[in-house]
């Protein structure tokens, strides 16, 4: 069951999900430590493929089939941090696809407070079996490209 209320909402072929920032976010200087807006960002991802429609226990299952063993892992990852986000803010994360190709999903993600982008980022995440890289089974690869359609 999915809930836009907590999961976001897809607008214009992008994710946005809101976040609020708690004290346990924030460092010393009460600032959002640099750390938690890779987490903020995972989340934002995991809540996009969810909210594309994919019922990812089913989905993972019928790649496993397919390929047994298969992990998705951050193959890397730039990130800009412009301004930084503090206690209570409410921040909107944002998702869409760049590109997806045979082994590999590009995303890019924004952080923002209101119109203003705090932190950017570009995602590549790869699909690996036994620690290499192989094709996305078809099923996954036609749902990630779905945004970009």
């Amino acid at each position: 069951m999915t809930l836009p209320h907590i999961d976001g909402a897809v607008r214009d072929g992008r994710h946005h999900m809101q976040v609020r920032v708690y004290y346990e976010d924030t460092d010393f200087s009460g600032i959002v430590y640099h750390a938690n807006y890779l987490r903020f960002m995972e989340r934002g991802r995991t809540n996009h493929l969810r909210l594309m429609g994919a019922d990812q226990h089913a989905l993972f299952e019928q790649a496993q089939a397919e390929t047994p063993g298969f992990a998705f892992v951050v193959r890397s990852m730039e990130i800009d941090f412009l301004r930084p986000a503090r206690m209570d803010d409410l921040l909107d994360v944002v998702t869409w696809p760049i590109a997806v190709k045979g082994a590999s999903i590009t995303l890019a993600q924004e952080v923002r407070r209101g119109t203003e982008a705090l932190v950017t980022a570009k995602v590549r995440v790869a699909f690996i079996c036994e620690g290499r890289a192989q094709p996305i089974p078809k099923s996954l690869r036609l749902l990630l490209k779905a945004d970009l359609d």
